[in-house]
C-alpha cells in the first residue's frame, strides 16, 4: 500500500488559513475587553457580569461617621486624616483628606458630579490639591472643581496632554458615550515613587499599576496608612477592564509587600466591609497577600471561578476578583 504525498503546493493554501484564523482568535481574545467595554458603554450598564458576590451583607447599624454638607460622611482617621465616604450612594466611593501644614491632599475627587468643597471647608481652611489614584469616571468627575491637580507622570497620562490641558480617552475614563471626556490642567505632575509635600508633612505617590496601568497608590508613613484606590478595597475587585492586568497586579502587590511596614492600614475606595455597619473601608496587609495569592491562582489555572465570559474568584472573608483571565487581562 503506497501512501498518498500531498503536494507542498497543495498544503500552503491550508496552512495559511490555518494561520490566519490562529492569528485573529488571539487577537480576539486579547481585545475581549476592549469589546465587552465598548458594548458596556454603549448600553449604560456593564454586561456579562458574573453571579452576585456570596460574602455576606453588611449587618445592620448606623453609618460611621458625621455628615457634611448634607451628604458627604466624614471619619478622623488619625489627626489631619479624613475619610470623605459616599457609603449611601452608588458608587459608594471614599475620598481622603490629608490635612499638612501649608497644604491638604484630597485623595480622589467624588464619584458624581457634585462639588466636594463645602465638605472640606469644613475640615480645613488651606489649599487643596486633588489627586486621583485612577482616571475612571467614579474617581475623576469631580475634577472640574478644583484647579490644583496632580497627576502620575506616566507616558500614558502625559500622552493625552493637548495644548496643556489632559484630555481622557474613553477607555481611561469608563463612562457611557453619553457622557464627555473630561478635560483638565495638571498644576502637579509627580513621577512614579515620588513626593508631594504639605508643609510638615510628607507623602508618596507609588505607582501601583493592576486594576488600570496608570493606578497610584499614596502612603503616608508617617501615618502608617496606604491609600489604594481601586486597587485593593472591600467587596470585589474589578480587573477586566480594557488596562487591567492580572501579571501587574502580580508584580504591584509583590512589590507593596517588600517595602510596607508590616503595621500599614490599606484604605480603599469603595465601601464596604461586610463584617460591620459601614465605615471607612480599611484592609491589611494580610488582605494584600490575600489578593496575590488569588491572582496567582487563577493566573496558572488552579483557581475555581463562577461565571461564563467574566469569572468572580474568591479570594477571602471580604473580597473576590472579577476578571476575563484566560481570555484578555493577562
Amino acid at each position: 500500500m503506497t501512501k498518498r504525498v500531498i503536494p507542498l503546493r497543495a498544503t500552503a493554501p491550508l496552512v495559511c488559513a490555518m494561520a490566519l484564523l490562529a492569528a485573529l482568535g488571539m487577537v480576539t481574545v486579547t481585545q475581549v475587553p476592549r469589546i465587552w467595554a465598548v458594548l458596556s458603554l454603549s448600553m449604560g450598564h456593564y454586561v456579562w457580569m458574573p453571579p452576585p458576590s456570596p460574602l455576606k451583607p453588611t449587618p445592620g447599624g448606623a453609618m460611621a461617621g458625621r455628615v457634611l454638607a448634607g451628604y458627604w460622611r466624614v471619619q478622623t482617621l488619625a489627626p489631619g486624616t479624613y475619610a470623605i465616604g459616599e457609603p449611601q450612594d452608588d458608587p459608594d466611593n471614599y475620598e481622603y483628606l490629608l490635612v499638612g501644614k501649608s497644604r491638604a491632599l484630597l485623595i480622589d475627587s467624588g464619584a458624581h458630579v457634585r462639588d466636594i468643597h463645602p465638605a472640606l471647608a469644613e475640615l480645613t481652611h488651606l489649599p487643596v490639591t486633588v489627586i486621583p489614584t485612577h482616571l475612571h469616571s467614579d474617581h475623576t468627575n469631580g475634577l472640574r472643581y478644583f484647579d490644583r491637580i496632580a497627576l502620575i507622570d506616566l507616558p500614558e497620562t502625559r500622552g493625552r496632554v493637548t495644548q496643556g490641558k489632559v484630555h481622557l480617552a474613553r477607555f481611561q475614563f469608563m463612562a457611557p458615550y453619553s457622557q464627555p471626556t473630561p478635560v483638565f490642567a495638571v498644576s502637579e505632575w509627580v513621577k512614579p515613587d515620588g513626593e508631594i509635600y504639605l508643609g510638615g508633612r510628607r507623602v508618596r505617590v507609588l505607582s501601583t499599576p493592576g486594576h488600570t496601568a496608570t493606578s497610584v497608590s499614596i502612603h503616608d508613613p508617617s501615618a502608617g496608612l496606604l491609600f489604594t484606590g481601586d486597587m485593593i478595597y472591600t467587596t470585589t475587585l474589578f480587573a477586566f477592564m480594557p488596562d487591567s492586568s492580572l501579571s501587574a497586579y502580580l508584580a504591584t502587590a509583590d512589590r507593596l509587600l517588600a517595602i510596607l511596614p508590616p503595621d500599614t492600614m490599606i484604605y480603599g475606595a469603595h465601601c464596604c466591609r461586610n463584617d460591620r455597619p459601614a465605615t471607612a473601608p480599611w484592609l491589611t496587609l494580610q488582605d494584600l497577600r490575600d489578593v496575590r495569592s488569588a491572582v496567582a491562582a487563577v493566573m496558572s489555572g488552579k483557581a475555581r471561578g463562577q461565571g461564563w465570559l467574566l469569572k468572580r474568584y474568591p479570594v477571602n472573608a471580604r473580597m473576590t476578583l472579577a476578571t476575563f483571565y484566560p481570555l484578555g487581562n493577562r
